[in-house]
């Protein structure tokens, strides 16, 4: 579960904290160190649905589910967009802590996860602090060395893909900058209402950010609308 003395788990809570009073949540990619702790936080918070979505689960979260009846799970990869269209709910909040950096198909990805959330959406990760040129996004694998792209200095040998209790910098596809993530926002139509930097990793060009969005008007030049991308369901499909 989530250790609150930990700074970053303060920084995730309070934006939790603001995107509150909400009536349900579903957490993507919840899993992995915290064992669904962030899940639990949401029921804790006043909502009376949660449901996190991941690839995999833990005898620590199960057992925590068992003790709430708030508390669900649907196991699969939220990448994927057919997956995603089995979802039919729709949620007050949606929350995306460490998973985004993650997904080879970020925008379609994001876009099934804002698809998913009815009023606010919810997001902290490490990021690329702002470029020269605005809306950067580094890939980071294959990355020569000396490149300066590891979030971590000098970068972390850690390989283990099968140790749910530590954090495995080899699976990290994207350095985004916070702009970036403004923008994607601002296209489906989410407006930033609290936004927070709170310290640099140990790689000075890194840094922890996070954000709470709310849903506006929407966009109906959007992408997904005009010309959808091979692989993603198009709307009313």
């Amino acid at each position: 579960m989530i250790d609150e003395s930990q700074q970053v788990v303060r920084f995730k809570l309070d934006l939790l904290n603001a995107a509150m009073p909400a009536d349900s949540a579903v957490v993507f990619g919840d899993m992995w160190v915290v064992e669904g702790g962030y899940a639990a936080k949401c029921a804790e918070l006043g909502c009376q649905r949660v449901l996190l979505v991941d690839t995999f689960e833990t005898a620590g979260w199960l057992e925590a589910r068992a003790a709430d009846p708030r508390l669900d799970f649907y196991k699969g990869d939220f990448s994927n967009p057919f997956f995603m269209h089995s979802i039919r709910e729709r949620f007050a909040i949606s929350v995306c802590f460490d998973v985004l950096l993650h997904q080879a198909p970020l925008l379609s990805t994001i876009h099934g996860v804002l698809d998913k959330t009815r009023d606010t959406a919810v997001i902290a990760q490490p990021m690329l602090k702002e470029r020269a040129q605005l809306n950067s996004l580094v890939y980071l694998p294959g990355q020569p060395d000396g490149s300066g792209m590891s979030p971590f200095a000098p970068p972390s040998p850690q390989t283990g893909g099968f140790d749910v209790k530590g954090v495995n910098t080899a699976h990290w596809i994207w350095a985004m900058t916070p702009s970036l993530v403004r923008s994607v926002l601002s296209g489906e139509g989410f407006e930033i209402i609290h936004e927070g930097t709170p310290y640099d990793l140990p790689n000075p060009d890194w840094c922890m950010w996070g954000c709470v969005a709310r849903r506006g008007a929407g966009n109906p030049g959007h992408w997904s609308r005009s010309m959808p991308s091979p692989g993603v369901i198009p709307p009313n499909w």
